[in-house]
């Protein structure tokens, strides 16, 4: 056993006998306070020391055992599986127990042996407990950290032991002020940290479900424990017997969990509807290596790996080296005549070799080789061997090639992926020192690079093939788009469509259902790139045919809904808003399926138009036509009515913050919409500087319709 993991072992018995120890003295130094009835000041006086020196032994322990690196999910789950068996099982204990507690003087008697043993094992469990929830509940409140979250941190904990010290002086059921306000001023630190959930915003759907179950039990778990030590039945007298301040900060504790927990469940409950939006994942592919000689090279595979091991030799002096494929780039797979005549389809692979012959590697790899080669890629790091004869692992290779003194074995790695193995090995025993070490690491490190570049060679292709694709559905998408807009009497339109992407889901159309009625539809197709352009043609092929057959918006989205059930993928919808203006009336009846509902600006006011209807695809066709519904409006000279898309009140800033329903009303109400175009731009504008000038991440689609006041005659 190595000397630094023995001295960690010693270190972790020792803190466990030190706790055990302490807490057995107070143990019995309550045994003698129940038997011999004199009150020794000195005696109790050492007790709160022992017990505070147990309980900081216990903390020292879980803190060096403690992983910060779960995630947050993680770290509920542990909390409920440690909460939920000591609730239970406290509970039993409590129910078995027979002894009770008497009062004399405003303190607490235990009236048996019994009730001194349940008082020990109470507090020494909870105590336990709560030091570990207080390490979850402060990784979880710094996940993301701000400034200032360490410091409101550390006033919460030093509020608790302020409130906690402050009750010494007071005997068992003594009431007490300054402690009181200790406690008080406590929870409303309690109430702040408990804000700090931004790392609910982060987690997948799957994730949410979990966090939503975890912290309902451990809400549910939290407030039993709250209520039992604060209270009047065994549990609380026993812990309050035990010692004061351990039960105001345990009582603490379980307040701020309750508190923290339940705001977690809320905060994911609400979080819960727009989880999916968080499940996209992005890749980001970096370099931190300039690959200096060898990028010029990596077109000719054998002169690129014949370079790793002839500069291996070079940079630290080795005797041999070799290197290894052991996974095949996909991309080189297409010319094996690279390799040399090896088969690029085995794992393990030799493909360069200096001063030593394929014979010696292979028969290394027989003699117990291939075990170092294991370590090293489950390790994901290099492994040093100073003495090939004398190292467990390497003693069998010593009868194979007796000139081997030490070896170095790195593993060629790429987002966690092992692409090969890099050898070096000298004569003399301790021959590579950390500087050979680090010097080897950065040459594999510069291989795996050049390798990796071989199969992006193949990947540009294939991208310049989706650009081809991507920028076919994109003239595609333009097309379907109406070229001009609807010139009618009395009323301005404008209209605008700008895809985040090649190619958006977004799409408007306008259309004469007969000579006193325009229809205009908006929509959004989920996806992106020519599934979603295929479906816009799809939609305007139906728009066209079907608006002019009934003008009912209604029945034209249950017409379209049918018309899609069969063909639309299960897992694709689309979302619309229909609109039918009477030319005549000013009067517009409304439809909307499952889309962003209307903003309507008039004389009296701005309000938004949500009628009632799922998106296109979704559920029965039955089902549909029940929910759909009607909304009618009517136009007085200047109102205004804007149609969107999503990606208008859920542009975001970088920190996350949506432009939303609110600042989209405002701008339409405080506009100068002496026109279309002077309102769509207002709204264009204010979005843009919302998102700081950055790149949209969703499709913005915009339709302004203005009514003029010159209505057409009956």
């Amino acid at each position: 056993m190595e000397l630094p993991t023995l001295k960690t072992k010693l270190k972790k018995a020792a803190l466990i006998a030190i706790a055990g120890i302490l807490f057995v003295v107070v143990f019995a130094i309550d045994v003698v306070n129940w038997s011999v009835d004199i009150d020794w000041g000195w005696l109790n006086a050492s007790r709160q020391l022992f017990m505070a020196g147990a309980f900081l032994a216990l903390y020292i322990l879980i803190e060096s055992l403690w992983k910060r690196e779960q995630s947050p999910v993680k770290k509920l789950g542990f909390g409920m599986v440690l909460a939920v068996p000591v609730v239970i099982g406290v509970s039993l204990l409590s129910l078995a127990m027979t002894d009770s507690f008497d009062v004399k003087n405003n303190t607490l008697i235990p009236t048996g042996f019994e009730a001194v043993v349940s008082a020990n094992v109470y507090s020494v469990v909870l105590g336990s407990t709560m030091l570990i929830v207080g390490l979850i509940l402060r990784d979880l409140i710094l996940v993301r950290r701000k400034k200032g979250t360490w410091r409101n941190l550390l006033i919460l904990a030093g509020l608790l032991f302020a409130s906690a010290l402050s009750t010494l002086p007071y005997a068992h059921l003594e009431t007490a002020t300054v402690p009181a306000v200790f406690f008080g001023l406590s929870i409303l630190a309690m109430v702040y940290n408990s804000f700090r959930l931004t790392w609910i915003v982060y987690l997948s759907k799957r994730e949410k479900l979990f966090s939503l179950t975890y912290g309902f039990v451990l809400l549910c778990v939290f407030i039993i424990l709250a209520v039992a030590i604060f209270g009047d039945g065994s549990i609380g007298k026993a812990v309050l017997f035990y010692s004061r301040p351990l039960r105001a900060l345990i009582g603490g504790m379980a307040i701020w969990g309750a508190i923290y927990f339940g705001m977690t469940f809320a905060s994911t409950l609400f979080h819960l509807p727009t989880a999916e939006a968080f499940d996209r994942k992005s890749t980001e592919v970096s370099s931190l290596h300039n690959l200096s000689r060898l990028v010029t090279q990596v077109f000719d595979f054998n002169e690129l790996v014949d370079s790793v091991t002839k500069m291996t030799l070079e940079v630290c002096e080795a005797k041999s080296s070799w290197l290894e494929i052991v996974n095949v780039p996909s991309a080189l797979t297409a010319s094996r005549a690279l390799f040399g005549g090896v088969q690029s389809d085995h794992i393990g692979e030799t493909v360069s070799l200096k001063n030593i012959s394929r014979d010696e590697t292979e028969a290394i790899m027989s003699a117990g080789g291939e075990s170092i080669r294991r370590l090293a890629m489950e390790n994901r790091k290099a492994i040093v061997i100073d003495s090939v004869r004398q190292d467990k692992r390497t003693q069998e290779l010593a009868g194979v090639n007796n000139k081997f003194g030490s070896m170095v074995v790195v593993p060629l790695l790429s987002h966690e992926k092992v692409l090969g193995v890099l050898y070096a090995t000298k004569d003399m025993e301790f021959g590579f020192d950390k500087e050979d070490v680090e010097l080897i690491s950065a040459f594999a490190d510069q291989a795996t690079i050049a390798i990796e570049n071989s199969r992006l060679i193949e990947k540009s292709l294939e991208r310049e093939r989706l650009m081809r694709e991507m920028m076919l559905a994109q003239d595609m998408q333009r097309k379907l788009l109406p070229q001009s807009l609807p010139g009618v009497t009395g009323v301005d339109i404008d209209a605008l469509s700008s895809p985040a992407f090649e190619v958006g889901g977004d799409y408007y159309d306008f259309t004469m259902l007969d000579e006193h009625h325009l229809g205009i539809l908006v929509g959004d197709v989920s996806g992106k790139g020519v599934s979603a352009a295929f479906y816009m043609a799809e939609m305007k092929g139906i728009f066209q045919s079907l608006s002019k057959i009934d003008r009912s918006p209604a029945k034209f989205l249950a017409s379209a809904h049918e018309a899609l059930i069969d063909t639309i993928d299960k897992r694709s919808f689309i979302s619309l808003i229909y609109g039918v203006l009477d030319l005549r009336t000013g009067s517009m009846t409304v439809a909307r399926a499952g889309h962003c509902p209307m903003l309507f600006r008039s004389r009296s006011g701005t309000e938004y138009v949500k009628p009632t209807g799922l998106g296109l695809g979704m559920g029965s066709t039955h089902f549909f036509r029940k929910t759909i519904a009607e909304e009618t409006i009517r136009f007085s000279d200047g109102d205004c009515a804007v149609f969107y898309t999503d990606g208008v009140t859920e542009a975001r800033t970088k920190s996350g913050d949506e432009f939303g329903y609110e600042r989209l009303e405002e701008v339409v109400r405080s506009a100068e919409a002496h026109s279309a175009v002077a309102m769509r731009d207002a709204i264009v504008m204010a979005v843009d500087r919302h998102m700081e000038h950055e790149a949209p991440e969703d499709d913005l689609t915009l339709v302004v319709v203005r009514w003029t006041g010159r209505k057409q005659v009956l």
